[in-house]
């Protein structure tokens, strides 16, 4: 059963992945390099001339566990995260697939709006750590995040 929804969420990802391509031009090599052996990448914004640099999250082990420990907490399968250093720490957003299928055809919608569902969390204070909505754009290939 479990193996089951990872294999639904994943194809959902795809899905979702592909809309960032179309809509907020993600370069195609984060969707393919995902389907193929679930490579996950994150959007870094550096600054206004670097908003979007895009790394593998298994560059750093701090992103990779904490993308691990949310998906295994809430039964969830991420598939981008975007990058921020802020006032108040630095913040990596997760956008993510959930278990709730009936909320999956809802949940694109609002993607395609640029608003997706995520789960932003504080590196650098983790009770700062919450879900909510984002608002994200696209620059240079990558995805960055709006509001």
């Amino acid at each position: 059963m479990e193996k089951d929804l990872k294999q639904l969420q994943k194809k959902e990802a795809l899905k979702r992945l592909k809309i960032l391509q179309d809509k907020f031009q993600l370069m195609e090599t984060v969707t393919k390099e995902f389907k193929q052996d679930n490579t996950l990448y994150y959007s870094e914004y550096v600054n206004k001339s670097c908003p979007a640099i895009l790394y593998w999250v298994s560059n750093k082990e701090e992103y990779e566990n904490a993308v691990k420990e949310f998906e295994e907490k809430h039964n969830t399968l991420v598939y981008h995260c975007i990058l921020n250093r802020t006032t108040f720490g630095t913040i990596l957003t997760l956008l993510y697939v959930t278990e709730e299928q009936e909320e999956w055809k809802e949940d694109k919608e609002q993607l395609q709006e640029g608003l997706p569902l995520s789960y932003v969390v504080n590196l650098s204070d983790n009770e700062c750590s919450e879900f909510g909505g984002v608002q994200i754009g696209g620059a240079m290939g990558g995805i960055v995040r709006l509001a």
